[in-house]
């Protein structure tokens, strides 16, 4: 696997600089970089990918933690079975983001399921009366698929450490005569703050790089990085190639100072997570 990786990372900087045996160049030049950085649509993409990615992100991590919250409060007075909740956030985990996008248009389209729904209760009259979410240019239906997707993540991950904390901390709000609110606030949350800090920064690095969804949620313009990548690609001549590679080799920097970013986050947050457990 490591061959192939790079291998494949080894012919797209090759070509990014020129060095193109296919088209008959070999040659170093920097043209294909000053060519995307001088790129009004590249901008554009590359601006609407983290605006897309930053917000469903954000969101993402506010709606767990009120979730989180309904799950403590179920843990204390078990209002419902835990292993039920667990089982629930389970099930949009294992569904493909290819199937979730698709399950997002159907659902949310002008002529979509809850379009339908609607029009039977007499709340719309017609189909146009209903917004235009998904294949918008403000990628409302590409966020909804996102958080959909992502919020049982987080869910799954800081579980065990909210049980953790349930079962350790919970007799020092008692002591104290904390509110649940408080106790949530106070206590649960700077324990919960190094893993949602951590999963944020996981989730936008996913999210910059995705395709599936934006391909079938976006619109012709303005595209995500992974969609306007891919149309170049497949649309372009021979001779452009170095300018697609180009922009994978600045969206592969990118990822990879994300993911360097993220492993020493992770180092620091695991030692100052540990002195908060002593």
């Amino acid at each position: 696997m490591g061959m192939f990786f790079l291998s494949g990372l080894y012919y797209g900087v090759r070509s990014s600089f020129g060095y193109e045996r296919i088209v008959g160049n070999s040659e170093f030049t920097l043209k294909f970089y000053k060519n995307i950085m001088e790129n009004n649509e590249f901008i554009k993409s590359l601006i609407f990918t983290s605006k897309i990615s930053l917000i469903s992100g954000v969101l993402s991590i506010f709606i767990s933690l009120i979730l989180i919250y309904f799950l403590y409060l179920n843990m204390r007075y078990g209002y419902f079975k835990s292993k039920l909740f667990e089982k629930l956030f389970e099930i949009p985990l294992i569904v493909p983001y290819l199937v979730g996008a698709y399950g997002v248009l159907i659902f949310f389209m002008e002529s979509g399921i809850l379009s339908g729904i609607l029009i039977k209760l007499g709340i719309i009259e017609t189909y146009k009366n209903f917004p235009i979410i998904t294949n918008d240019k403000r990628g409302i239906g590409i966020i909804i698929t996102y958080i959909w997707k992502t919020v049982p993540f987080i869910l799954i991950v800081t579980l065990p450490i909210l049980k953790r904390i349930n079962s350790r901390w919970d007799s020092l709000g008692k002591i104290f005569k904390m509110s649940d609110f408080k106790f949530f606030i106070k206590v649960i949350f700077p324990l919960l703050t190094p893993t949602l800090i951590l999963n944020f920064f996981i989730i936008i690095s996913y999210f910059f790089s995705s395709f599936e969804t934006p391909y079938i949620l976006g619109v012709t313009y303005p595209q995500s990085l992974a969609v306007y990548i891919y149309n170049l690609y497949s649309r372009s001549q021979l001779e452009e190639r170095g300018t697609v590679m180009a922009i994978n080799i600045v969206v592969s920097l990118i990822s990879l100072t994300s993911g360097v970013l993220i492993y020493g986050l992770f180092k620091y947050l695991k030692k100052t997570d540990e002195k908060g457990w002593m």
